[in-house]
């Protein structure tokens, strides 16, 4: 099976479903594994699409979709573009995202089910099966209720009339760093990475995200 279904009520004589069946969002304000807080209608409202990418993480199905949508998000400008992409765990506990982010290295800001509110997400959404891949408007239409195979991530935007972007940001700040010090970096997600020599540095949410 390439998708995962949490709860199997065929044998009740019901039927279960990947997509979510909504054709219009439900807003909700979530919390990140790095503590940044999301509210859905807020970003919409400047803007922006919305891809919402459902997982949990001992799924092997999305394990297997992580690279695919890091080169995504990658070539969509990073939440810097037209479109905002969020990962929402269901059933995990931030220490349980934060390490899958570790172990499969994922760069999609993520939610987690118990800590970050992405449980609540989930079940507003009537998500069944993992991964699916959901695509918002900004007017709220629900454009996309399951992308997948995850491969058809990018056509499936292009095809939306939504343009790929650049993750290199010119910052508008000018920082002056002294010689021979180390400064530590970060990541788009927040995460610090091991020290290295002054002249390199990180920019996240156009901003140079730099340490001393």
């Amino acid at each position: 099976m390439k998708k995962i279904i949490l709860i199997l009520l065929v044998l009740f004589g019901l039927q279960t479903h990947a997509q979510t069946n909504l054709t219009t969002a439900v807003d909700f304000t979530v919390t990140d594994v790095h503590g940044n807080t999301h509210n859905l209608f807020s970003i919409l409202n400047s803007g922006k699409h919305v891809i919402l990418d459902f997982f949990f993480t001992t799924c092997p199905p999305c394990i297997s979709s992580v690279p695919i949508i890091n080169q995504v998000y990658t070539d969509y400008g990073c939440n810097m573009g037209e479109i905002v992409f969020l990962s929402i765990d269901a059933g995990d506990t931030d220490a349980q995202v934060l390490q899958y982010e570790n172990d499969y290295g994922g760069l999609l800001p993520s939610v987690s089910g118990v800590n970050g509110g992405g449980n609540a997400v989930n079940s507003a959404y009537g998500i069944g099966a993992y991964p699916t891949v959901v695509l918002i408007a900004p007017d709220r239409t629900v454009l996309e209720q399951d992308i997948y195979p995850v491969t058809l991530i990018s056509s499936t935007l292009l095809s939306n009339g939504l343009n790929m972007a650049s993750c290199n940001v010119v910052a508008t700040t000018e920082i002056l760093l002294e010689k021979n010090k180390q400064s530590k970096i970060y990541d788009l997600l927040g995460r610090e990475m091991i020290e290295i020599p002054v002249g390199r540095m990180y920019i996240r949410n156009n901003r140079l995200c730099i340490s001393k």
